[in-house]
């Protein structure tokens, strides 16, 4: 299925340079619906318990959880739509507000990629997404600071290209940020890892193509 799934959740909202297509799936996550609203989009279903929003939309298609429950709204929100057979996912207003919500998505996109799924999320000129065994490549267009951590214990046969500051066939822990803060520096870049999971947080300040990810 090449068809997007779109996801706006309850955080601070800010612009991705992504726009929806009449083919793409949108669902609003509890109060994300409010920033649909605001934007004037209506979205195919809206998920959740409903506590953010303070009521249940009623036109459009829901899915109703209790208050009481193991995962977070935008959690199940995903794997409906990753049972649904999406394996592309935008997702806006994951950060912001909530400290611990926002640690449970930077989880949820390891979680995403470690099933096939290719995932972006969008925060203030920042985007996030998850490699798994896989390899990003990032565009020369881009600039400003890039960021890679280990989302698991180890990551082994992790390497980058076209960066500031390379790598080649390195071992990256959970405990140690050796991948922090690094830069594009005007080439094609590339940041791979052989087994596990890498979380890379990239400046996008403008509506540069969203990098590849291939497996």
């Amino acid at each position: 299925m090449n068809r997007k799934c779109f996801m706006y959740c309850a955080g601070s909202y800010y612009d991705g340079y992504v726009i929806p297509s009449e083919a793409d799936f949108i669902v609003a996550v509890d109060g994300g619906y409010e920033h649909l609203k605001n934007l004037g989009i209506k979205p195919q279903l809206a998920v959740g318990d409903f506590d953010s929003l303070g009521f249940v939309p009623q036109n459009v298609e829901t899915v109703c959880h209790p208050a009481v429950k193991d995962d977070t709204d935008t959690v199940l929100a995903a794997k409906l739509m990753l049972e649904k057979g999406y394996k592309n996912f935008y997702i806006f207003a994951a950060f912001g507000g909530r400290e611990d919500h926002s640690y449970a998505n930077y989880q949820l996109l390891t979680w995403l990629s470690r099933r096939g799924a290719d995932v972006f999320a969008f925060d203030d000129g920042y985007a996030y997404t998850a490699v798994h065994n896989a390899t990003i490549i990032f565009d020369k267009c881009y600039e400003g600071v890039v960021s890679t951590f280990c989302a698991g214990e180890v990551a082994q046969g992790v390497t980058m290209t076209g960066l500031k500051y390379t790598l080649d066939n390195a071992m990256l822990t959970c405990d140690n940020p050796t991948g922090v803060s690094n830069e594009f520096i005007g080439e094609s870049a590339t940041i791979s890892v052989k087994e596990g999971t890498l979380l890379v947080m990239f400046e996008r300040k403008s509506d540069i193509t969203l990098p590849l990810i291939i497996r």
